[in-house]
């Protein structure tokens, strides 16, 4: 007689980890990120002014910012510490969307009007504006979002 499953108490094959969680209608989603950089007032205030980002919290060394929509960023400073190389292991950029081409024009012009903007790119459909932070830290705005029209093909820049 085969073992009761973990998830339903009920005898038969055992299905571990996110299948499971599925299955059992137990999910989790994206909701935070941690980033560390060199000055934090001057990385609050690119993330408030550039993305409408809301200071929630401010500790000794570290602020969390809630985006329009939500998502969590936790901000740490961490001095004159070196980058993160381009293609090194770990995080490597912030992807943002818009729902129209309008809104996606504006944020490469407030991208522009501080000196952050790098260029603005096709690929799979999808239009891409790309930045980077005070930190160098590259941030991509995509539109369409992927609710109305979902990814295909990974954008080769994603390699770069």
């Amino acid at each position: 007689m085969s073992e009761p499953d973990a998830v339903t108490g009920t005898p038969g094959e055992h299905v571990l980890g996110a299948q499971a969680g599925t299955e059992a209608g137990l999910t989790a989603k994206v909701a935070s990120s941690v980033i560390f950089v060199s000055d934090l007032d001057r990385s609050v205030e690119f993330y408030r002014d550039v993305f409408g980002c809301e200071l929630a919290i401010r500790e000794r060394g570290a602020a969390l910012l809630l985006a329009p929509g939500g998502f969590q960023m936790y901000l740490m400073a961490r001095g004159g510490r070196p980058e993160h190389p381009s293609g090194g292991i770990g995080h490597e950029f912030l992807m943002w969307a818009v729902d129209s081409p309008e809104a996606l024009h504006h944020f490469a012009q407030v991208l522009r009007d501080c000196s952050h903007y790098v260029d603005t790119h096709s690929s799979g459909g999808v239009q891409f504006v790309e930045g980077h932070d005070p930190d160098g830290i590259r941030v991509v705005i995509a539109s369409p979002s992927p609710e109305q029209r979902p990814r295909s093909v990974f954008d080769p820049r994603f390699y770069n």
